[in-house]
């Protein structure tokens, strides 16, 4: 079976929250170079601004699940987690705001191996869960 990629749904607040970081970002460089900071502190402020704006960046376009080979690959950003599908207990739809490699709250929380867990909020979750062969559990 070919690699199957599923991306991660993204809510409206995230991506507000997300602009309004980046707003953020810039308007405190703007006020530091307005304000006559010297030069050093200039560049560090907008070299943090720029690793601050790629780091959203990646996990905005980061954020998916690759159903490859027997593994569910899931990718947040710089983190990664692989789970054997043969270890998978159970697939739960949930709406947990706790910290997951998931841009929505629209999420599913597999449960795997040994007492181990996960959430991750695939757009399309019919296509996901069909790709790893499991259903939703009440």
């Amino acid at each position: 079976m070919a690699s199957k990629v599923f991306r991660s749904k993204v809510d409206w607040w995230i991506r507000l929250l997300l602009g309004i970081a980046i707003a953020g970002m810039f308007v405190g460089s703007g006020i530091v170079i307005v304000e006559g900071a010297d030069p050093v502190e200039i560049t560090v402020t907008i070299f943090a601004c720029i690793a601050g704006l790629m780091l959203i960046v990646w996990v905005l376009i980061g954020t998916y699940y690759t159903v490859d080979r027997g593994t569910i690959i899931v990718r947040a950003g710089p983190m990664r987690w692989k789970i054997p599908i043969d270890e998978i207990t159970a697939v739960e739809a949930t709406r947990s705001p706790l910290s997951s490699p998931a841009l929505s709250l629209d999420r599913l929380r597999i449960r795997y191996g040994q007492r181990r867990r996960i959430m991750i909020s695939p757009a399309d979750k019919a296509g996901f869960l069909k790709a790893i062969g499991q259903e939703l559990k009440a």
